[in-house]
């Protein structure tokens, strides 16, 4: 036998308004419990974000002085990411999101400190074509932004040079670094709440109506239980009077 869907989303209907209508203090009681979620989701606060552009410039001229490091364009790049590899190298990162089109203060994190070659390519293949390194830096002062990039910066330069002076390489052939902007500002970035509140809205309604369903199942069935037990004693008592007659 076929069921008429249309009658079957119906009866549903009317049965769970039944159930919200009979059990509507356990939907109540899971909204009040939940509610703590979406307050903190609503006043979720945002947090200062700055990002410098770490530039890799080759020497200005062909002079001598032995840096192998110039031969060709992609050389620079390459000396590029050894210094990422190096900053990176034993840094606890795997909390940080992976470099994406998104800002670091969209990824959710307060805290952290992210530097990156940035990718040219596209979604299915990478392409560093760029001699530079991004550093983004999060937190919930400007002090504490501005302090870490500060630090960052300066371990930055410091590990493009360690290199090339241990190489021997003469001071006028060196690759140099340039900031861009040479002088780090930080501003504060409001964190857009309104996809997490609809989010933890439909968790809210999902739990309230499976608290008052499941309710009712439980609530049922401890009734028929005790309704079963109640007759039980009744016919054994009945039983017993007729015994005694």
């Amino acid at each position: 036998m076929k069921t008429n869907l249309p009658d079957f989303l119906s009866r549903r209907f009317a049965h769970s308004r039944y159930v919200l209508t009979r059990r509507w203090y356990l939907a109540v009681l899971a909204i009040l419990l939940m509610m703590p979620g979406l307050l903190y989701v609503h006043n979720a606060s945002g947090v200062y974000y700055s990002s410098v552009n770490v530039l890799f410039l080759p020497p200005p001229n062909a002079v001598g002085g032995g840096n192998t490091l110039r031969a060709e364009a992609g050389s620079t790049v390459q000396f590029a990411a050894l210094v990422e590899r190096k900053f990176n190298e034993g840094r606890d990162t795997q909390d940080l999101p992976q470099p994406t089109d998104a800002h670091l203060y969209a990824t959710g994190v307060k805290h952290g400190i992210r530097v990156y070659l940035p990718n040219a390519g596209g979604q299915w293949q990478t392409n560093f074509n760029r001699a530079e390194l991004r550093v983004e830096v999060v937190g919930l002062s400007e002090t504490e932004v501005l302090d870490n990039m500060r630090t960052t910066l300066d371990a930055l330069r410091s590990l493009s040079l360690k290199p090339q002076v241990d190489m021997g390489i003469l001071e006028e052939a060196r690759i140099t670094t340039e900031m861009s902007p040479d002088q780090p500002m930080a501003a504060y970035a409001w964190v857009r709440n309104s996809r997490a509140e609809i989010a933890v809205g439909m968790i809210i309604i999902s739990v309230a109506y499976a608290a008052a369903h499941l309710g009712d199942l439980l609530i049922s069935a401890v009734g028929r239980k005790r309704a079963t037990r109640k007759r039980r004693r009744m016919e054994f008592q009945a039983a017993s009077v007729s015994v005694d007659a």
